[in-house]
């Protein structure tokens, strides 16, 4: 059929891609969420159809090369994992990042089935069936893997380029199951990601969707998955916690997010207040900066026996407590910095809630 997807040898680096492409959302209403898929089928259909509507806001070229992992988690909720851009300029990063990191993605966010979106050449010519990107008549296929534990599905669909660029998508047809000896390596490490997995480790959505993401950071900063997820000391009091941090491949420099979301009988406010008496205690100085939410507060100071200076900025909403904090050699970051990741994360925490807010008068509206 095809060969995962390369670019031809005269493209360009791919540009930045926005959110949309990613989800297939309208541009005010991000959806990382939507009602229970409490079959297999019922999670299939909401994969094709969120990957044919990203698909059909490609407004670049290049879009088509974000790679990006759908699942459903134990609690209901849907998440959308696009692939780091790190590994995204890399031959088969897409397999390094799944063998990687989608083991520890799989158990932190304790997701249950997993749909990874991808595109791929395909040429009818056997002169080309190792390279079809080499051939001239080649086509383009949008691939969705669509898998739960014990059970595996390739998904494929036509794509083709009008003259203003976008894309036109034709039917889904099943190209292949487990029942067929799928094999290759995107089948096997999502088969060993699932197969690997232990218990629930609590609610993580809408909370993961309120905190930075990888293309919220520099390129080479890489998301550390297994120092990622729920915040296991707040699960009694919240409706879902997660925190993740991204570094360099060498380390040093660090960046953390973390979002909790409270019950409507149990406001934020304690827990700023808890956040801000134990920076103070750790010498740590507050500073002015832009207002988020409906309170907020910066402060700076060394860490680690002055070997580190960090930045941290915490804010609330009604239900929601974030924070930010960036930390490095001093001079690595500044308040400018935070002031960035911050504003970035506060974007994602109101957009997710929105959403959700729509969900619940609308459960229908997806």
């Amino acid at each position: 059929m095809s060969s995962a997807r390369s670019r031809p040898k005269d493209s360009r680096a791919p540009s930045r891609p926005t959110i949309e492409a990613f989800t297939g959302a309208r541009k005010h209403g991000i959806r990382s969420t939507i009602a229970a898929a409490v079959t297999f089928e019922d999670f299939r259909r909401w994969a094709l159809e969120s990957s044919r509507g990203a698909a059909l806001r490609w407004e670049e070229p290049e879009d088509d090369e974000v790679m990006v992992l759908l699942a459903a988690d134990d609690y209901g909720a849907q998440h959308v994992i696009p692939v780091p851009p790190l590994y995204l300029r890399l031959d088969r990063g897409h397999v390094h990042w799944l063998a990687g990191a989608l083991p520890d993605i799989v158990a932190n966010r304790s997701l249950q089935r997993l749909a990874f979106r991808t595109s791929a050449w395909a040429s009818r010519d056997p002169k080309y069936v190792d390279q079809p990107v080499d051939d001239p008549e080649r086509t383009e296929l949008l691939l969705v893997h669509i898998a739960e534990k014990g059970r595996h599905e390739v998904w494929h669909a036509p794509m083709s380029r009008s003259q203003s660029g976008l894309p036109g998508i034709g039917d889904w047809e099943l190209y292949a199951t487990d029942k067929d000896g799928l094999g290759g390596a995107i089948p096997k490490r999502i088969r060993m990601a699932l197969n690997s997995r232990g218990g629930a480790r609590g609610p993580t959505m809408p909370a993961a969707g309120m905190v930075l993401g990888a293309w919220d950071v520099p390129d080479d900063y890489i998301p550390l998955e297994n120092s990622s997820g729920p915040l296991d000391y707040a699960r009694e009091n919240t409706v879902s916690t997660y925190v993740t941090m991204f570094r360099p491949e060498s380390p040093g420099p660090v960046i953390v997010s973390q979002a909790l979301v409270f019950p409507p009988d149990k406001p934020p406010s304690g827990h700023v207040e808890g956040a801000m008496e134990a920076l103070a205690q750790t010498g740590n100085q507050e500073f002015a900066g832009p207002q988020l939410g409906e309170e907020s507060h910066y402060f700076e100071g060394n860490l680690d026996g002055n070997r580190l200076y960090r930045y941290t900025a915490i804010w609330r909403y009604q239900h929601v407590f974030c924070e930010v904090a960036v930390a490095g050699p001093p001079g690595r970051f500044t308040k400018a910095d935070l002031h960035r990741y911050a504003a970035a994360q506060a974007s994602r925490a109101e957009t997710t809630a929105e959403s959700k807010a729509r969900q619940e008068l609308d459960p229908g509206e997806f």
